[in-house]
C-alpha cells in the first residue's frame, strides 16, 4: 500500500510546528528596527528605501506592492509549469532517451531559466528583506497563484483512487 499520504501529512505537520517554532522566537525576542514596520513609514521614522527607491508615500507604496503582487505571480506560473519540464526531462536518471527537445536546445533552456531565477531571486531577496508586511504580502501572492496553477495541472490528470470517486469533478470520500 502506498503510504505518499501519510508522508505527505508528517511532513506539512512537522513543517507546521517548526514555522509556528520560528514565529514565536521572532516574536518574542524582537527588538525594535526597521524590518518590523508595516505600511509606508511616516516623515518621523527611518525612510523605507528598496533597491535605492525611496518609497514615502501611499502611491509609490502601492505601486510597490502591485510590482510584486506582478513579480511574484509570473515567478509562480514560470516555476510550477517550466521547472518540471526542465527538472522531469533533465534530471530524471530513469529518462534516458529524449525525443522532444534536441540536447543544445535543452541546454539553453536551462541555463537560460535557471539564471533568469537566480537574478529575480537577488532583486526578490531585496525586496522582501526591507520590511515584514512586504514580505507576507509577497508570500500571500504566491502561495494565492499556487491555488489557481495546482488546479490547472491537476485539472489535466485522472485519478483512480478507490477511497475517492470523482463525479463532475467533485471527489467524494467513500469510507471502505
Amino acid at each position: 500500500m502506498d503510504n505518499s499520504r501519510s508522508k505527505l501529512q508528517w511532513c506539512i505537520l512537522i513543517y507546521s510546528i517548526l514555522l509556528c517554532f520560528i514565529i514565536f522566537i521572532v516574536f518574542t525576542f524582537q527588538t525594535k528596527n526597521k524590518y518590523f514596520r508595516w505600511g509606508v513609514p511616516n516623515n518621523n521614522e527611518e525612510p523605507l528605501i528598496i533597491i535605492s527607491v525611496r518609497i514615502d508615500d501611499y502611491y509609490k507604496y502601492c505601486s510597490l506592492l502591485l510590482f510584486i503582487a506582478i513579480f511574484r505571480i509570473i515567478k509562480v506560473i514560470i516555476t510550477e509549469i517550466a521547472d518540471p519540464i526542465l527538472s522531469f526531462t533533465i534530471y530524471n536518471p530513469d529518462k534516458k532517451n529524449i525525443d522532444n527537445f534536441g540536447k543544445n536546445e535543452l541546454q539553453f533552456y536551462g541555463n537560460t531559466l535557471y539564471f533568469i531565477d537566480s537574478i529575480r531571486y537577488v532583486f526578490t531577496i531585496m525586496i522582501a528583506v526591507t520590511q515584514i508586511d512586504i514580505a507576507l504580502f509577497d508570500a500571500l501572492i504566491g502561495e494565492l497563484t499556487t491555488v489557481f496553477t495546482i488546479r490547472m495541472l491537476l485539472n489535466e490528470k485522472t485519478f483512480n483512487n478507490s477511497q475517492y470517486i470523482n463525479v463532475d469533478n467533485t471527489e467524494l470520500d467513500i469510507e471502505l
